[in-house]
């Protein structure tokens, strides 16, 4: 009764005489061909596939199985249209293989296990996602990922936010590049360092404003060139010190206004020197103070507003090499009179006079 009951059952499911029924080990031989993009997973070309050797008990190949080509790896992830989690294992990697519907053409990749291999450190309540030693990511148990790789990341996307209580980037060389506007606001202090060389270039206009103070600093020289005009606009009090010496060169002509008083303090020389007329003008009075005033040249004297003026002077007046002129008035020093006044006791020749008379 026992054979006979055991040989209905073998005959009704064929699968059990086979053991297809129970999951082997297998071991990865190689990895078919790498998929392109869009390329049809199909059961006699599924691309995303191994070939395998089924192992006994005891971890050797069984000779009672054929070497599968081509068996399809499962997706851990995900499994639509161009979507999912893949990974080919490496050739060695042992896997669970079941058969389904019993049928031993018809292999199937339950699992890849890690057996026989070295692993990667990982704690109690970590999730790992490792390549290679160097090229992982890993979420700890306190809930901090950490992504590393000694490669390239490339990432694209048609926008991104990133959102972060503290911000933090260490860089060996940075190049960023902006096809449209860039726009930066912090909402306390920032601060620009560089180590040697800053620059900042604009192709039409570079605005800088400050709603408060601003400081610029150089610990060096400062070079200011500007190819067209240039204005400066300055609300309150204006100071300008040079410890050296100052040049200015001007190819055109000057303008200078002054609202209020002008005073020029001069601890050493000043020399002024025009190639055509100087002029000076005062609507009240013109004052020339030093303790001695010397003119080289022709000293004419008129009125404010045209012709005839006068000249009062407090010192010594001195001519040499030349003369004093006075067509219409009289020259008075004191109470005498240059018009009226001879001396006696003139001798011609000699400097010596007597007695003034008259004047």
């Amino acid at each position: 009764m026992r054979e006979m009951i055991k040989k209905i059952v073998m005959e009704l499911l064929p699968e059990l005489a086979g053991g297809l029924h129970l999951d082997r080990y297998a071991r990865v031989l190689a990895a078919g061909d790498s998929p392109t993009e869009g390329a049809t997973s199909e059961r006699f070309r599924p691309r995303y596939a191994v070939d395998l050797e089924i192992l006994g008990p005891d971890m050797e190949p069984d000779a009672s199985f054929p070497k599968y080509s081509a068996v399809p790896l499962p997706v851990s992830v995900g499994g639509g249209q161009e979507s999912g989690t893949f990974c080919f294992p490496e050739e060695g990697a042992l896997c669970v293989v079941g058969f389904a519907y019993g049928r031993q053409d018809h292999p199937i990749i339950r699992q890849i296990f890690p057996l026989g291999v070295s692993l990667p450190a990982l704690e109690r309540g970590e999730v790992l996602m490792q390549q290679s030693p160097t090229s992982f990511q890993r979420v700890d148990a306190q809930g901090n990922w950490k992504r590393e790789t000694s490669a390239d990341i490339n990432e694209s996307s048609l926008a991104r936010t990133v959102k972060a209580e503290n911000y933090s980037a260490d860089l060996g060389s940075e190049n960023r590049s902006v096809a449209a506007h860039s726009t930066e606001s912090v909402g306390s202090c920032k601060t620009i360092e560089a180590g040697t060389v800053l620059t900042l270039l604009a192709g039409l206009r570079a605005d800088l404003g400050s709603l408060g103070a601003l400081n610029l600093t150089a610990g060096g020289d400062s070079t200011h060139s500007t190819a067209g005009s240039a204005q400066e606009t300055v609300g309150k009090d204006h100071t300008s010190k040079v410890t050296g010496n100052r040049q200015i060169d001007i190819a055109g002509n000057r303008g200078l206004t002054v609202q209020g008083a002008d005073t020029i303090t001069v601890e050493g020389e000043e020399t002024i020197k025009a190639r055509g007329k100087v002029t000076i003008e005062s609507a009240q009075e013109l004052l020339l103070r030093a303790p001695v005033v010397k003119i080289q040249g022709i000293l004419t004297t008129e009125g404010y507003e045209g012709g005839p003026g006068s000249s009062t002077l407090y010192g010594d007046f001195t001519v040499r090499n030349g003369r004093v002129d006075v067509p219409d008035k009289d020259v008075t020093a004191g109470a005498v009179s240059l018009r009226g006044h001879t001396h006696t006791g003139v001798m011609p020749g000699s400097s010596t006079t007597g007695t003034p008379v008259g004047g």
